[in-house]
């Protein structure tokens, strides 16, 4: 949560100024909104629902952006590779990261301390310090990697190797190499169970997951799915797995910590990025083909709404208080609000969008922060 400081506490006095019945019971914070194409970070007031003049400017196109729990800032992630800390409550960037990685690999550790990532070339894993945004350790890397996952729960590290159906683990810092574990397929997203105790490899083209035991690096077991895996999506205490992909349209859902597909859930045409709500539980799956939100009731395993949103909707980001979900559209260039209170479960199964903000050309990425008043 951010303190009522600098140029965030002139934008909210304003925002409550304009709109105190409309905002009663309104969530209090800023969206922050990484736009690629625009270049820049957009900063949005989720009380008064205005986008604010001043943007932040990165040092390339920001395609990621890593909430830092608790602290007064965020880490972007540009296109080119760099690493920069952004303070919230001043809204400048601090610091940078010299050394170039791969934009899509970069994740922060349970305890916020440190980032990992893989080099530029992705032949090193980094370990980079967090607060002086320095490298502390790395490791040269067998093959070229395709991607790593960090586990929420605990010290590991996973990398994955295409190339010869192989994941790497790392257990601690400290350790000077990787345990390696052969697969049967070429391994694509990787993601830890929430207490770290297995790792979920996803296999795109042979639509499958496989589940690795972290401790030991031995395959567990091997889940066939009726979709290839490309976008994956855990519920709040990880007990749920929601995938989506090409070959069906439809939500697979998976009990991970029972090595068991569950479910498939019919959603949108050609169903993309998901996230899940809190309370009350609903997952939001976009579908960029229909301009669509699809949301489904997590208890219930059905169809609650269908929601219209800007053109390719491509991210959808929760309010901490789970009563807003965000919808970033790429193509559109704008943000869509979805109050949870308006989805109601009925014969036209539709929800009305609450209201639409420009943001800028291709947002990607947003972080939601809660302010303290």
């Amino acid at each position: 949560m951010l303190s009522r400081r600098s140029l965030l506490v002139t934008s909210l006095a304003s925002g409550f100024a304009g709109c105190s019945s409309r905002t009663k019971n309104a969530f209090v914070g800023f969206a922050f909104v990484a736009t690629r194409d625009s270049g820049d970070i957009a900063v949005v007031d989720l009380a008064a629902f205005a986008l604010e003049k001043r943007r932040i400017k990165p040092s390339g196109k920001p395609v990621q952006l890593i909430d830092v729990p608790n602290q007064d800032s965020l880490i972007t992630v540009a296109e080119n590779g760099i690493v920069e800390e952004l303070k919230i409550s001043d809204l400048v960037i601090t610091k940078r990261l010299r050394t170039l990685v791969a934009p899509d690999s970069v994740w922060l550790n349970w305890d916020a301390s440190t980032l990992w990532a893989l080099s530029g070339d992705r032949r090193k894993m980094l370990a980079i310090d967090r607060q002086r945004l320095e490298p502390i350790a790395q490791w040269i890397l067998p093959e070229i990697a395709g991607s790593i996952a960090v586990s929420p729960g605990s010290e590991d590290v996973a990398v994955a190797f295409p190339q010869s159906n192989q994941i790497g683990i790392l257990r601690k810092a400290a350790q000077k190499s990787l345990t390696m574990a052969k697969l049967d397929q070429a391994p694509g997203l990787l993601r830890f169970l929430s207490n770290g105790s297995m790792l979920v490899v996803a296999h795109r083209q042979a639509r499958q997951l496989t589940m690795v035991d972290t401790a030991s690096a031995k395959v567990v077991v091997l889940l066939p799915l009726p979709v290839q895996p490309e976008n994956l999506c855990f519920n709040q205490d990880g007990g749920q797995l929601f995938i989506t992909g090409e070959g069906l349209d439809g939500v697979v859902v998976v009990y991970p910590f029972q090595s068991q597909v569950a479910a498939t859930l019919l959603s949108g045409k050609s169903p993309g990025p998901m996230a899940v709500s809190n309370q009350p539980q609903f997952l939001f799956v976009t579908s960029p083909s229909t301009d669509t939100v699809s949301v489904l009731d997590v208890r219930t395993q059905k169809l609650a709404a269908v929601v219209a949103v800007g053109s390719e909707p491509r991210c959808v980001v929760l309010t901490p208080d789970s009563q807003m979900a965000l919808v970033l559209n790429q193509r559109s260039g704008d943000m869509a609000i979805i109050r949870l209170a308006n989805i109601v479960s009925k014969r036209h199964k539709t929800a009305p969008l609450f209201t639409m903000i420009p943001v800028g050309s291709a947002p990607v990425a947003a972080v939601v922060r809660s302010v303290i008043v």
